[in-house]
C-alpha cells in the first residue's frame, strides 16, 4: 500500500470528494465476535462518521485472533486538498472511535482495562470508500485490554445489541457513563498504585449515584454538584428510596461493603493509614463495579442486571421486596 491522499473530481462542479478512515485494534475482543460478524453505527461527535466493529477490515488483520478491529470512516467534499487537512480529520476519527469502542465494551458488560482500550493506529484514504491507502501515521499507541472480572459467556442476540447501540449513541451522546470511566482507571491502578485504585474507585460510586440522580431527577442535580452532600451510604439508604426507580435499594451486604470502601478512602486520605490489601481492594473495587451496574439499572438499562455479580444478585433477590428479577417488570 501506498502513501498519500487519493482523491476524485466532481465534473463541472469543481468539488473534490475525499474518503478518510482510520483503524484501531481492540485487544480480546475478537473472543466475543463471529468471523463475519460486524457491528456498525452512527457517530455525530467530533465529526460524523461510521464506525464499525469486526474481525478485520480493509486489508487489516488482527495481530491475535482473540482480537477485533474497529474502523471509522467519512467523506469530504473541498474545493481543493487544501481546505481542511488529511491529518485533522484522521485525528477527529480516532477521537470518535475510542469512546465508541468504550460504549460498545459498556454495553456487552466487559468493564475491566485501561480507559482507553484501543492500540495500534493506522490512517486511511480513499476516492471511492472502497479501495484504501494507508497513510503512515504520526504515531500508534500501544495500549491493550485484559480480563479478569468475570463476565458472561454468552451474549443477547446481536440484533439486540445493535439495537441497543444505536439507543445508546443517540441517548448517551457516544459517551461511557463518568462513572463506568473512573472505575476503568482504579482497576488498571490496583495493582501498581493500590491507594490511587481506592481514591479513584470511591470516586467512581460517587459520581455514579450523583450522575443517576440528576437523570433521574434533572432539578436536583445542582443540589447534587454544588451543596455538600451526606455520605454516600447514608444517601443509599435514605435517600436512594425516594427516588422514582423500579428496584429497592442495594442489598445490605453491598451497602456495608461501599461504607467500608469510604472508610478505608477517609483514612487514606485525611490519615495517611495504608491502602488495603491486594485481595481486600479487589473485594472493594468488585462492590464497586457491581453498584455501578445497579445505577444503569436504575437509570433505565435493564439489562445491566446480567452483568451484576452472581452473589450480590443472590443477595438481592433474597432481601424482601428486593427481587432484581421481578421488580422491574412490575
Amino acid at each position: 500500500m501506498s502513501g498519500g491522499v487519493t482523491h476524485e473530481r466532481n465534473p463541472g462542479a469543481g468539488m473534490l470528494r475525499r474518503f478518510f478512515g482510520c483503524s484501531y485494534e481492540v485487544a480480546e475482543l475478537g473472543r466475543h465476535l463471529g468471523e463475519t460478524e460486524k457491528f456498525e453505527f452512527n457517530v455525530d461527535r467530533p465529526r460524523p462518521c461510521v464506525v464499525r466493529l469486526s474481525k478485520s477490515c480493509w486489508d487489516r488483520q488482527p495481530s491475535d485472533s482473540v482480537n477485533a478491529i474497529c474502523t471509522a470512516q467519512t467523506g469530504e467534499e473541498a474545493v481543493d486538498d487544501a481546505t481542511e487537512s488529511g491529518k485533522d480529520i484522521h485525528d477527529e476519527l480516532s477521537s470518535a472511535m475510542i469512546p465508541a469502542v468504550a460504549l460498545f465494551l459498556w454495553r456487552y458488560g466487559l468493564t475491566e482495562g485501561p480507559p482507553n482500550p484501543c492500540r495500534n493506529l493506522r490512517r486511511y484514504t480513499s476516492n471511492d470508500g472502497k479501495s484504501w491507502c494507508e497513510v503512515p501515521p504520526a504515531r500508534a499507541s500501544s495500549l491493550s485490554l485484559s480480563f479478569g472480572i468475570p463476565y458472561r459467556s454468552t451474549f443477547p442476540p446481536r440484533d439486540v445489541i445493535r439495537n441497543d447501540m444505536a439507543e445508546l449513541v443517540r441517548t448517551e451522546n457516544n459517551e461511557e457513563p463518568l462513572g463506568r470511566q473512573l472505575f476503568k482507571e482504579a482497576w488498571s491502578e490496583r495493582e501498581t498504585r493500590p491507594r490511587s485504585a481506592l481514591v479513584i474507585g470511591v470516586a467512581a460510586a460517587e459520581v455514579g449515584f450523583k450522575k443517576l440522580v440528576g437523570r433521574l431527577v434533572p432539578h436536583a442535580q445542582w443540589l447534587m454538584d454544588e451543596i455538600q452532600t451526606p455520605p454516600l451510604g447514608t444517601m443509599l439508604r435514605k435517600f436512594l428510596p425516594t427516588l422514582p426507580v423500579k428496584f429497592g435499594r442495594p442489598p445490605g451486604v453491598l451497602l456495608n461493603q461501599l461504607d467500608e470502601a469510604i472508610k478505608r478512602r477517609n483514612k487514606l486520605v485525611h490519615a495517611g493509614a495504608p491502602p488495603p490489601n491486594k485481595d481486600e481492594l479487589e473485594k472493594i473495587l468488585r462492590a464497586i463495579n457491581d453498584f455501578l451496574w445497579m445505577c444503569d439499572m436504575y437509570a433505565g438499562h435493564s439489562w445491566a442486571q446480567d452483568y451484576i455479580s452472581v452473589e450480590t444478585r443472590i443477595a438481592w433477590a433474597a432481601a424482601p421486596r428486593r427481587n432484581i428479577l421481578t421488580d422491574g417488570q412490575r
